[in-house]
């Protein structure tokens, strides 16, 4: 299975370093899941890839890799 976070607008803040959720999204990477960090999104907040935690990626917009995703055939779940 193939499982993909794509996280923008509010939920950028959990990918920072300094993120109480930074640990768990750490070990949710070593469980060979890919977290996607929305550009635009860091841009309008002022974040850059110096803020972020290591080792995810990066599209220019969130929402539109997420219908890329779903015009694939990915499912699309929102918490």
């Amino acid at each position: 299975m193939d499982i993909a976070i794509v996280a923008c607008g509010p939920g950028i803040g959990m990918l920072k370093l300094d993120s109480p959720t930074a640990s768990r999204v750490a070990d949710t990477m070593k469980a060979n899941l890919r977290v996607v960090a929305c550009e635009n999104t860091m841009r309008a907040q002022k974040i850059t890839k110096d803020d972020m935690l290591p080792a995810i990626s990066y599209v220019p917009a969130g929402v539109t890799e997420i219908m890329k995703k779903q015009g694939e055939g990915w499912a699309y779940l929102r918490p």
